[in-house]
């Protein structure tokens, strides 16, 4: 990333024009991409699901290969180092699918208690990256700055280039280069595999959209 010309750091830093996020903030972003970020002296942001820090991911369609997420202690180690924690709502409902109350909640809540541990919040990042206008409003009323998973068109509607295990670095640099003949295929793959997210959200336990919030 480095070498292509980007400065990778966190959101409003300085000339940064990269920044490095993870959504979900299961356990393996401390064994494996921790030490890495660590190595080469990079920040990154992590996106929790508030309702399952240090629990497993029961909320996602695993197939029988459930993953835990990260607890409060490495949580803790990480935003030390300088990493940053932003919110992937409580309960990685589709925000864009709920009513104000239960939306309040998954905006609020999830800031509420990240910033009750660590101080800071700045940062949202839309599950499914759904967000239409009444979610950045709401997320701007809550008080965060930054939001993850849109279009491109304001800071609350950052863009995502999705990284995955099938990338080479060729793929690779494609995302990071929208003037690339080939980066147009690289979004439209990205919105392929996107769509299997909509077996997740039928999955998805129905009491998040009626108000059971977990509290």
């Amino acid at each position: 990333m480095r070498s292509s010309g980007f400065k990778v750091g966190l959101p409003g830093g300085s000339g940064v024009d990269l920044v490095i996020t993870f959504d979900d903030g299961e356990q393996n972003v401390y064994q494996h991409a921790f030490p890495l970020l660590k190595k080469y002296s990079m920040k990154a942001v992590i996106f929790l699901i508030v309702d399952y820090i240090g629990r497993l991911n029961s909320w996602d369609l695993t197939l029988g290969k459930e993953l835990c997420h990260l607890g409060w202690n490495e949580i803790h180690e990480m935003h030390e180092y300088g990493m940053e924690f932003g919110s992937h709502g409580m309960s990685h409902s589709n925000l864009t699918k709920v009513d104000n109350d239960v939306l309040n909640h998954e905006l609020q809540k999830s800031k509420q208690i990240i910033e009750g541990e660590l101080g800071l919040c700045r940062c949202i990042s839309y599950p499914f990256n759904r967000a239409n206008q009444r979610v950045v409003d709401l997320a701007l009323s809550a008080g965060y700055k930054y939001g993850f998973g849109g279009d491109g068109s304001s800071l609350m509607l950052i863009k995502k280039e999705a990284i995955y295990i099938t990338d080479t670095k060729i793929n690779f640099r494609i995302k990071l280069n929208e003037r690339s003949p080939f980066y147009a295929y690289e979004r439209m793959k990205q919105k392929i595999i996107n769509m299997f997210t909509l077996v997740t959200m039928l999955y998805h336990p129905v009491q998040h959209y009626k108000g059971d919030h977990h509290e």
